[in-house]
């Protein structure tokens, strides 16, 4: 067994101990931060581009600084996005920047921030739901790419379009029969359930309720919207279109949480009911497992992969779908709203006519 001088330890723990700086940076590298959701009912299509950024003193006074996590125009040596058919690039739409003035406040720079943009100019067939429609501005059967280059590096990705889907039992008719109850027919409170098929490229479902109602106080009207999540299903298979899902509202839960979110204003002479909005997000398969790779960790296992579907940069390239309905309350259900015991206080009436006794007389 060898035994190393006394000296010489001596002699290095003096060597290593005369500074006390200590350099906690690594070396600057330039990464590049893409996030694009391309929605098929947008007319345009807004994709955001930045940088990391590494330097002495305070991150959060740096985040301030737009050159921090922006790019010059001078970095930028090509973008635009394909699309793509049968493996093929049939179209090519160039990426334009633009200034976005309406940024909140937050950790960075606002209330300007630097955007990039195309738009698809090619005319799509309408989709219709019941006596409704509404334009489409991307190609469902194709794939769109990205095809970047920042600082002579190449960024890619390619993702599907998530396309619309449609309800099934009384929930898909816009007619008056079609209504919302939170009662069951027996009497009691019952579970409001909402169905729906999945459609082509869709993976995550994001449920909520708008409930809309007009406040008259002192002879004037205003208008308000209490949004409450409802809950999120998952598809098995987001290339199998037709698979029934479901989530259900607890009639009790919704009275009860009415209650609690709207104040009881003596000041208020009248509450209007004009309409409850059922509203789906839905998040295509890479977009549904970036976000579960987001979610807080509830387990003993904090550490967790990063996830990125792009070549050359970090963030997520994928689509997403909005679609939302318009139903009112059956009349038992707005009897209940009227006069139940969680929302009698509330002092509500009904905006439309064809409710008879709920409908809130001149």
């Amino acid at each position: 067994m060898k035994r190393t001088p006394i000296a010489l330890l001596t002699a290095t723990a003096l060597l290593t101990a005369c500074s006390t700086e200590l350099d906690v940076n690594a070396p600057y590298a330039d990464h590049t931060v893409v996030y694009g959701l391309l929605n098929l009912r947008d007319s345009i299509q807004f994709i955001k581009v930045n940088k990391s950024f590494l330097g002495e003193g305070n991150a959060l006074d740096q985040a301030q600084v737009a050159d921090s996590s922006e790019y010059g125009g001078e970095a930028i040596d090509h973008m635009q996005v394909h699309k793509v058919l049968n493996g093929l690039r049939v179209a090519t739409y160039e990426l334009h920047d633009t200034i976005v003035d309406d940024r909140e406040p937050g950790t960075f720079h606002h209330p300007e921030h630097k955007l990039y943009y195309f738009v698809d100019p090619e005319e799509y067939p309408e989709v219709i739901l019941d006596t409704t429609s509404f334009a489409v501005h991307l190609d469902q059967d194709a794939q769109y790419e990205l095809d970047i280059v920042v600082k002579g590096k190449a960024v890619s990705a390619i993702t599907p379009i998530t396309d619309d889907f449609g309800f099934f039992g009384t929930l898909a008719s816009s007619s008056s029969i079609a209504q919302v109850s939170f009662l069951l027919p027996q009497g009691g409170y019952g579970q409001y359930r909402v169905r729906w098929y999945s459609g082509r490229d869709g993976k995550r479902y994001v449920v909520k309720y708008a409930f809309h109602y007009k406040e008259i106080r002192d002879g004037d009207t205003t208008g308000h919207v209490l949004e409450q999540g409802i809950g999120q299903r998952v598809s098995a298979n987001s290339q199998t279109i037709g698979e029934e899902l479901e989530i259900q509202i607890p009639g009790e839960q919704f009275f009860s949480n009415l209650a609690s979110v709207i104040p009881d204003d003596p000041a208020v002479s009248r509450r209007i009911f004009t309409g409850i909005d059922l509203h789906f997000t839905v998040a295509n398969e890479d977009f549904h497992t970036f976000l579960s790779l987001s979610e807080p960790v509830s387990g003993i296992v904090e550490e967790r992969p990063a996830y990125s579907n792009l070549e050359g940069a970090y963030g997520i390239w994928g689509s997403r779908y909005t679609k939302g309905i318009n139903k009112r309350l059956t009349a038992t259900s707005m009897n209940e709203l009227m006069n139940g015991p969680y929302t009698a206080h509330l002092k509500f009436c009904s905006a439309f006519p064809e409710d008879g006794a709920f409908y809130c007389t001149p």
